[in-house]
Formats: C-alpha cells, sequence, structure tokens
C-alpha cells in the first residue's frame, strides 16, 4: 500500500483524469481502493484488504494494487510539467513529444508528423536526457530519410549524428561503470582506500581524461565524479577544487547546469574546502545550496551534513544545534538511506556531548531545540558501518568513550581497556588510520593515570 500512497499523493491534482481511467474498469473493487487512498487514512495492507474484501484474499488483492498501479502511472502521464520539479520540466516535456512521436508513428500511415515531432526534440535530447534518447531518435529519422522518404541531405546529416551520438553513449557507460565501482567501495566504509582501489580510481580518471572529444551532459559528469573520487583518495584537494570549476564552466558552456548537478560538484567543494581548512567559503556554498535545493531531498541532506561539518570544525556550535536540530525533525529524515543516517546520529552524539559539556553555551537552553539522544539505543542499532572497523565505527567507539567520562563512569572505561587494546592492534595499525590509533592510545593512558584531572581535560578536549 505504500507505493500506491506516495503515487496518489502526486495524482492528486489531477484525480478528474484517474476517475475517468476507473470509470474504464467497470470494476467496483478499484473504485473501493481508490476511496481508501484518497481517504487520508494510511491502511496497511490487511486493514485494505479487510474493508474491500471483508476476509484474507491476498491473490485477488495483489492484482487489485496492480491495476491501481497502471491506473496512477498513466495519470501520472498526463501531469502538468509545471508542478514537476525545475529539473526535470525539459526532459518530461522531450521524452512527452519523442513518446507521443512513436505512437503515432506506429499507429498512422501519415508518417510525416511524427517525423517533425522527432526532429523538434533531437535537439535537447542529447543535453537534457543523454546520448542514448538522442541515439534512438536519430535511428528512426535515418531509417525515414534513407528508406520512407529519401532525402540525401537529411540522411548525411543524421547518419553523421548517429556516428556522434553512438560514440557518446558508449563513453557515457563506461564512465558511469567506472563511478559506480568505485562509488560502492565508498558506500562499505567511510576509511581510506586500499591501494588496488586507489590505483584503478587513478587508471580510470586517465583513461577519462584523454577523452575531450565527448561533450554529452553525462559523460562530464560521470568523468568528473571518476576523477573527483580518485583526487579525493590522494587528498588532493586542491585538484578537486580545480576540476570541480572546470566542470561548472564546461555545463554552462553546453546551456546546461541545473541545482541537481551544480548540487553535485558543490558537494565535493565544499569537502574540499573542509579539509583546506576555508570553512567560511564552504558555509557559505553549503548554505546557498540548501536554500536552492527541494528541503528534505538526499541532495539537501547531503550538502547540509558537509555545512554542519564546516559549523563545528569553526566551534559555531549554536549553528550546529541549529542545523542539524531542522535536519533529523523534518518528516524525510525517515527516508534518508540507513549509512546516512548513521552519520548524521553520530554527529547528533557528539553535538549533545559538546552541548552538555557546555562548550556551545547554556544546556539547558540548547537540549530544548536539539532532538533527543539515547547512547544506548543509538550503540544498538548502528548495523550499516559495523564492519567498517577503521571508519566510523571508531568514531562511536570514542564517542561512548567521552559520553562515561562526561558521566565519570571510570570502572566502564577500565573494563573496556583491553578489549580496546586489542581493536586498535587489529583494525588501526595503517597509516590512514593513525589519528584514530593515537586517541585509542590517549583513553588507555587515561585509565592508567587513574583519571587525573589534566588528562582527563585533555581526553575530553580531543574526543
Amino acid at each position: 500500500m505504500k507505493n500506491l500512497y506516495i503515487l496518489a499523493k502526486i495524482c492528486k491534482p489531477h484525480q478528474v483524469v484517474l476517475e475517468a481511467l476507473i470509470e474504464t474498469q467497470k470494476s467496483e473493487r478499484v473504485y473501493q481502493l481508490y476511496d481508501i487512498l484518497f481517504s487520508g487514512k494510511a491502511l496497511s495492507n490487511s486493514e485494505a484488504m479487510q474493508l474491500i474484501y471483508g476476509s484474507y484474499k491476498s491473490k485477488a488483492f495483489s492484482n487489485l494494487k496492480i491495476a491501481m498501479f497502471d491506473l496512477l502511472m498513466k495519470t501520472i502521464l498526463t501531469l502538468n510539467i509545471k508542478s514537476v520539479s525545475g529539473d526535470y520540466k525539459k526532459v518530461i516535456e522531450n521524452a512527452r513529444i519523442s513518446l507521443s512521436a512513436r505512437i503515432v508513428l506506429s499507429n498512422t500511415g501519415d508518417r510525416g508528423m511524427a517525423i517533425k515531432m522527432l526532429e523538434r526534440t533531437l535537439r535537447s535530447a542529447e543535453s537534457e536526457q543523454g546520448s542514448h534518447d538522442a541515439l534512438e531518435q536519430v535511428r528512426i529519422l535515418s531509417l525515414y530519410y534513407g528508406t520512407t522518404k529519401y532525402n540525401k541531405y537529411k540522411l548525411k546529416k543524421y547518419l553523421s549524428l548517429h556516428d556522434r551520438y553512438l560514440k557518446s553513449y558508449y563513453w557515457e557507460v563506461r564512465a558511469e561503470k567506472y563511478y559506480i565501482e568505485l562509488q560502492r567501495n565508498r558506500l562499505k566504509s567511510l576509511t581510506d582506500p586500499p591501494e588496488e582501489i586507489i590505483l584503478k580510481a587513478k587508471k580510470y580518471s586517465n583513461e577519462l581524461e584523454k577523452v575531450t572529444d565527448i561533450q554529452s551532459v553525462n559523460f562530464l559528469m560521470f568523468k568528473y565524479r571518476v576523477r573527483a573520487a580518485y583526487f579525493e583518495y590522494t587528498k588532493n584537494f586542491g585538484k578537486i577544487l580545480e576540476i570541480s570549476r572546470k566542470t561548472i564552466l564546461e555545463l554552462k558552456k553546453l546551456n546546461y547546469s541545473t541545482n541537481k548537478n551544480l548540487a553535485s560538484i558543490n558537494l565535493r567543494i565544499a569537502y574540499a574546502l573542509i579539509q583546506e581548512n576555508k570553512l567560511d567559503e564552504a558555509i557559505r556554498i553549503g548554505n546557498q545550496d540548501m536554500k536552492k535545493l527541494a528541503i528534505g531531498s538526499l541532495g539537501w541532506y547531503l550538502i547540509g551534513h558537509y555545512t554542519l561539518k564546516a559549523y563545528l570544525y569553526q566551534r559555531d556550535y549554536t549553528s550546529s544545534v541549529h542545523l542539524i536540530s531542522d535536519m533529523i525533525s523534518n518528516d524525510s529524515f525517515s527516508k534518508v538511506p540507513d549509512n546516512f543516517k548513521e552519520i548524521f546520529f553520530t554527529t547528533l552524539g557528539y553535538i549533545h556531548l559538546i552541548v552538555d559539556s557546555g562548550l556551545a553555551g547554556k544546556p539547558e537552553k540548547l537540549k530544548k531545540k536539539l532532538p533527543d539522544f539515547k547512547l544506548g539505543k543509538f550503540l544498538n542499532t548502528t548495523p550499516v558501518f559495523s564492519k567498517d572497523k577503521r571508519g566510523i565505527n571508531v568514531s562511536i567507539h570514542l564517542m561512548h568513550i567521552a559520553f562515561l567520562l562526561q558521566r565519570k563512569d571510570y570502572n566502564r572505561i577500565i573494563d573496556r581497556e583491553d578489549s580496546l587494546n586489542q581493536y586498535a592492534y587489529r583494525y588501526l595499525r595503517k597509516d590512514d588510520s593513525f589519528r584514530s590509533n593515537c586517541m585509542i592510545k590517549m583513553v588507555i593512558q587515561m585509565t592508567k593515570a587513574d583519571f587525573n584531572d589534566r588528562m582527563l581535560s585533555l581526553g575530553l578536549a580531543r574526543v
């Protein structure tokens, strides 16, 4: 039922169209399901089934939902694109005309009108939708002017475009495949990648950099993402800033710079600026993008994450409190992928530590603004990065220690001394985890020093 409710919400402004489509079904059950979807009450599968059939009829209800799904999808195709996000308006309009042209092409002997429709959308098909859609349209046009209504000049033009789009599509797919491979590794761990992945990233980056005659938006974006990944792996943040600004200029030359693509690039710019300690600029870009992007979208949360980091590094704790409160309290936070939720909740835990210690101002006042944080519950519900021993897992362990220090629960820290030592020995022995290793060693030294005031204050400050 969840997916049907989502589609019903999109179709709400066009209920008249949906009702007209339902009328063609001549089914009382479909009408009943329609009434449930637009009743304002969210029912489960079993509740809706009981209401419609009065008993448990799983197969019949499944077929009914499929029928309603098809009707909702048909209604969505009729939506006014004014209600669509700006980034997708041209894409949808071109796709509609292209689809309409193909329907006309297959249902009438007069192909002239369909061909004119395809020629009309071809100019923007590549830039807006990628080379695949442009290639499909050029194939139809080449066949038409080469076999049905011979036109030497147009045939030559479309055959030339066919070769161009075919080459573009090849490199788009190749660059996309490289990016997926590198990103898959990144989603598993927040720590530095192994040497073999860095060498792959270098190889892919160098290969794509040599391709200078492909100017499709899709290729430029995937090429940029692959190269940015390599420079991120090698900590060449100046180079990330350089290729980011270059890619923005290239997109503008193509007269294509949507909020979505710019936000994707600005995300890496913000990351690189933070690493270069240019926090004011990172915050400026972050706040700028958060105003442009749809509130609650994944892009909004991602740029918000880096803006939050910049605030924390700048020790602007009040702004940090307000920003993380706005993000976590937003209704869309429940839809954020679990790996990102863990990052936000880990950050929230550290902000609670800062607020409780009085570093951000009066704890009583700020606590009212902050979302609640239960340490025990958090520690028991962090499955995504549980195997990321050298990444966020270290931050979670240190946060736990910091809470215990703040509560002066020294015995529990002492009890964990051996396990922390073993953890550092097993997982934090490489150069990329040197700082994490030092933090664990510092905790162990505090236990050996019986938590004297000087060592304790140093530990809290560092953690």
